[in-house]
């Protein structure tokens, strides 16, 4: 298994996300967290990704994807989850209806992991072929898949 593999989990693979707008397309996702092994204070964990929300990166995928992270103690491990909305995500930003979204965190320790893992998902969101990839894939195990030989080139 990969750092990847081990941080994003199937249940945290969420295809059809039901909230039209970034904030509550955040709480959908990280929802899954609160009976996660790996999170010692699910209500801290919260409180990190809504402080540092303002702080999304779209970056070179504005329009594509957003990324929300943060570093906290309130978990034991790198934690990754993902979300599709096949519509976009409303935001306030023009031509930034991003169609999925990442959620990473990360305990202090772990700085290497962490840059390594973000770096390769924004260059997979980057590149069309793989970005499409994700975007068609048909249920958890596919996306995971691509998103790791994305990773992977």
């Amino acid at each position: 298994m990969s750092i990847l593999s081990d941080s994003l989990l199937l249940k945290d693979i969420h295809l059809h996300l039901k909230a039209s707008n970034p904030p509550d397309a955040l709480e959908e996702i990280i929802a899954s967290f609160r009976s996660d092994r790996r999170v010692r204070d699910w209500e801290k964990l919260r409180s990190a990704l809504i402080a540092n929300s303002g702080r999304e990166t779209s970056g070179e995928c504005a329009g594509k994807m957003l990324l929300h992270h943060a570093r906290t103690e309130s978990v034991t491990a790198l934690i990754l989850a993902a979300g599709r909305r096949d519509g976009g995500l409303i935001s306030s930003g023009p031509g930034n209806q991003a169609r999925l979204v990442f959620v990473a965190i990360i305990p202090e320790a772990m700085n290497n992991e962490y840059l390594r893992i973000l770096g390769a998902i924004a260059r997979v969101c980057r590149e069309e072929d793989h970005l499409k990839a994700l975007l068609e894939a048909g249920d958890q195990n596919q996306f995971l898949s691509q998103l790791e030989q994305g990773c992977r080139q």
